[in-house]
């Protein structure tokens, strides 16, 4: 993780590996064995530790890691949100950030990898929609509760066809199975592919998808 700087569902608002990590052991070329950073969060000095994390394992072997640990929220909700179109579901990415919400985790997945995550796990996604994003809010039950109102709201103004809301920890689970088990999903449709990561500006988002499907047609 820490070599290539891994993320995951919940990065968005808890950061990537270098977001988490206080400190590292690690083993240099010349077999010398130095720590950096240590058990606070920001150390004095040049950040090597943030050189060091993303660097592939072209610098040093990393021996041990010292990372945050963070409290349990009170409580986490899902929604499954189906959109009728991809430039839809973008623009929904883009009015909950721009509504200064910032879920515990939001991923999006178009009709394809939909039906290939249903197909592999029964996670119980609309395969009517086109898109579908879930996203999770994490937080007191208060909070948790008024930012699900204001996602629902969010999602209904950009025409949404469907809202699922999780009612327990294993909906929860179940909405977010088929996302995390879209690798194999796909593997099973093809065993070579292609995983492609890019950057994109949340307001180009729905033109990029759109653009995207037109070259996949």
């Amino acid at each position: 993780n820490v070599a290539e700087n891994s993320g995951g569902v919940h990065c968005l608002k808890y950061g990537l590996t270098t977001n988490n990590i206080l400190g590292v052991e690690l083993v240099l070329m010349n077999g010398e064995v130095i720590r950096l950073g240590g058990k606070h969060l920001d150390s004095a000095g040049l950040d090597l530790l943030g050189v060091l994390c993303g660097s592939e394992g072209l610098l040093a072997v990393i021996t041990e890691v010292t990372v945050r640990i963070l409290p349990k929220p009170e409580t986490a909700r899902a929604l499954l949100i189906g959109f009728a179109a991809n430039e839809a579901a973008g623009a929904c990415v883009a009015e909950i950030i721009g509504h200064g919400i910032i879920p515990a985790g939001m991923e999006m997945m178009d009709k394809p990898a939909i039906h290939a995550a249903e197909d592999f796990c029964q996670a119980g996604y609309p395969l009517s929609a086109e898109a579908l994003l879930i996203v999770e809010l994490d937080g007191t039950a208060a909070e948790v509760t008024e930012l699900t109102s204001q996602v629902r709201a969010i999602a209904d103004r950009c025409g949404a066809q469907s809202v699922s809301v999780s009612q327990n920890e294993a909906e929860r689970l179940s909405f977010w199975a088929g996302r995390k088990n879209a690798f194999p999903a796909i593997g099973r449709i093809s065993p070579d592919y292609y995983c492609m990561d890019g950057t994109i500006p949340r307001g180009k988002l729905p033109e990029t998808l759109q653009r995207m499907q037109q070259l996949s047609a």
